[in-house]
């Protein structure tokens, strides 16, 4: 991820060239927060140019709830058809990017590939994860003056602020996936069975006042912050570093290229996504 962040404020200076060369306004979640990590992403892993337009409607529809779950259904199985045949393709390359790691272990029998396959999706979908989670970060420096002075002024501590919005902002518009128990077990007093599904909210447990003291409170200086944000253990996001290195690069540019960047709306017009599983604005209005 060190190696790749020159190149990716590259890419970003060339989407924030074009913003300030149309001059103000201009919806940042089109011309910022959704080109650049759907681009970012597709060079890490690996996708051929010609295949990016396809891969990302696939993506974009596994998030959404508009067509129903067949609908979804249908954009999975074409996304990891085409992950399979792509690792697949790759067992004898010595690329640098994701797929051609993937199939070079996956030949070398480091790696099953249902392994690899499971690796690669999320991390292809996870772009989309981050268009939507950083234009909430947006809205909420955009419309609280004290966390926007907080991040312009302390370069110091944006980790802080940045890890104190991963725990306070909703990720999901619903709880999530179900686990299921694969056999019955007895916990605090309540039977669950094998076969039962089980929700883990991990945006309640980013909001338990036993670990987070005034929970419905952001504070930029809030430590320790153990926030669930990634999940936890063996089944913490893969692409977390990417992710964190796509919004703060984001939200630090667009701030630093756009002098007196401001909605160019009321708060209370900007536009959220509806029928989908990842919350997020749908456009941002912004001038400077």
């Amino acid at each position: 991820m060190k190696r790749l962040r020159p190149r990716a404020q590259e890419m970003l200076d060339e989407l924030v060239d074009a913003v300030v060369r149309d001059e103000p306004p201009a919806d940042l979640v089109e011309r910022g927060l959704e080109p650049f990590p759907i681009a970012l992403v597709s060079e890490v892993m690996g996708v051929p140019g010609t295949d990016r337009d396809r891969v990302h409607g696939w993506t974009r529809q596994i998030i959404s709830t508009s067509g129903g779950a067949e609908a979804a259904d249908r954009a999975k199985n074409s996304l990891y058809g085409w992950i399979t045949q792509t690792i697949r393709s790759r067992a004898d390359s010595t690329g640098e990017d994701v797929y051609s790691l993937l199939g070079a272990a996956v030949a070398g029998g480091d790696l099953s590939e249902t392994e690899a396959v499971g690796l690669a999706g999320p991390l292809q979908i996870g772009g989309e994860a981050v268009t939507h989670n950083c234009g909430q970060m947006l809205y909420l420096l955009l419309t609280r003056p004290e966390l926007r002075q907080w991040w312009q002024e302390r370069p110091e501590a944006r980790d802080g602020l940045l890890d104190e919005l991963l725990r306070y902002i909703p990720h999901r518009s619903s709880v999530g996936l179900a686990r299921i128990a694969l056999e019955d077990v007895d916990l605090r007093g309540h039977r669950i069975r094998a076969g039962d599904p089980v929700y883990v909210s991990y945006l309640a447990a980013n909001r338990d006042p036993d670990v987070f003291p005034e929970p419905d409170r952001i504070d930029p200086g809030r430590a320790p912050n153990p926030h669930l944000a990634f999940g936890n253990g063996p089944h913490y996001c893969t692409g977390a570093v990417l992710a964190r290195l796509q919004t703060e690069l984001l939200l630090t540019t667009l701030f630093e290229r756009l002098p007196g960047l401001r909605l160019a709306v009321p708060a209370d017009q900007v536009a959220w996504r509806r029928r989908t599983m990842i919350r997020g604005p749908r456009t941002l209005p912004c001038t400077w």
